[in-house]
């Protein structure tokens, strides 16, 4: 039976970016991962930590990224008077394409090790020193799986997910405009939807529009006729040019709670997945790499599986987890879906936003 420290699961941002940090710290591992399939080019918001974190780790710097010094909250047709202080002493965030980012988390790595038939039916087994993949007679120390398509073969009870299905869905796409967008992000919370404008280069802009339901459906037209319509009636851009396909996908909210006896780790989509208006998806994955690293580092540990290690890492990501999902999903509820229960608490929220900087910076911080 082969054996290897750590048994990653997944070809992503996620899974080659943990590769690296295994790598860089010499840690043995094997590579398995369904069928890739062809995604459409995306843009992220990517927090300023982690470009420090990221030259630190690899001694190298990350390019290629337009950087947001502005932002722009509307809420109905008020707008909250956030001065360019808040975001110093550098830019809320840095837009970046995921060709760029995949390309710069997989350099130098080795080819994966195993490409798993989609159909195929996975075996692990779970004892108290070791983990077995028996369908290709793997021994590893702990999973760390960071593809969702693989957590139904690994034990997850019913107990252990917290999920949520929104009855809405969300689109993305990028434009073009003749508008200097100046470094400026804007995001519009109007008519039960949420519009993010998010600047990739001077001219050249990416969305993400979520709130959509039953009868949305035309606004992700082939044409993108009506999507631009709707960006300039929301927006002061009078020129507006579709320049991607236009993608839409159902939201999820989605966690794992993990079980610290069992040999595992769930990161990125496989671990969590939240509501795009706060744009944190992938810095919640981008975290959970950081903290991974962290442990690692710490050449005392030699079980990475062990449960006191497991629980290190759940205790570290929780707070930053729950914050992201609670007040997503309490956006969602208050100002797409108009509960009763949650409206009444933005009834006033420019007003009572307005009043503290410090309400103004977590706004920034965590909205977008």
């Amino acid at each position: 039976m082969d054996q290897t420290n750590i048994l990653v699961l997944g070809n992503n941002l996620i899974s080659n970016l943990l590769r690296r940090v295994l790598v860089k710290n010499k840690i043995n591992h094997l590579n398995f991962t369904y069928p890739s399939y062809e995604t459409e080019r995306r843009f992220f918001a990517i927090k300023p930590t982690f470009f420090k974190w990221y030259s630190d780790c690899f001694n190298e710097d990350l390019y290629n990224h337009y950087a947001i010094k502005h932002i722009q909250i509307f809420v109905d047709q008020e707008e909250l008077n956030l001065k360019d202080s808040i975001t110093r002493p550098f830019p809320l965030f840095n837009i970046m394409a995921s060709d760029y980012l995949f390309s710069s988390f997989s350099k130098d790595l080795d080819d994966i090790d195993k490409v798993i038939k989609a159909d195929e039916d996975l075996e692990f087994v779970f004892e108290s020193d070791e983990v077995i993949f028996k369908n290709y007679q793997i021994s590893s120390k702990i999973i760390i799986n960071t593809d969702f398509r693989f957590n139904k073969f690994l034990q997850i009870k019913p107990e252990q997910e917290e999920k949520k299905e929104y009855d809405e869905f969300a689109v993305t796409a990028s434009f073009k405009t003749d508008t200097n967008l100046e470094n400026r992000a804007v995001q519009y919370f109007r008519e039960s939807k949420i519009l993010a404008i998010l600047p990739y280069a001077d001219h050249e802009f990416s969305i993400v529009l979520s709130g959509l339901k039953k009868g949305d459906e035309k606004l992700v037209d082939d044409s993108g006729e009506q999507l631009i319509n709707f960006i300039k009636q929301q927006s002061a851009l009078a020129s507006v040019e579709l320049s991607s396909k236009i993608n839409s996908f159902p939201l999820t909210l989605y966690k794992i709670k993990h079980d610290p006896k069992l040999r595992s780790l769930f990161i990125g989509d496989a671990g969590h997945k939240v509501h795009p208006l706060a744009g944190q998806g992938l810095n919640l994955g981008l975290g959970d790499i950081q903290m991974i690293d962290k442990l690692i580092s710490d050449k005392r540990i030699i079980d990475f599986g062990q449960e006191n290690c497991i629980k290190k890492y759940v205790m570290s990501r929780s707070a930053d987890e729950s914050i992201v999902m609670n007040l997503t999903d309490l956006l969602d509820e208050a100002l797409v879906n108009k509960s009763d229960v949650f409206s009444s608490l933005f009834k006033y929220p420019v007003k009572v936003i307005e009043k503290s900087e410090l309400l103004k910076k977590i706004l920034v911080r965590k909205v977008i």
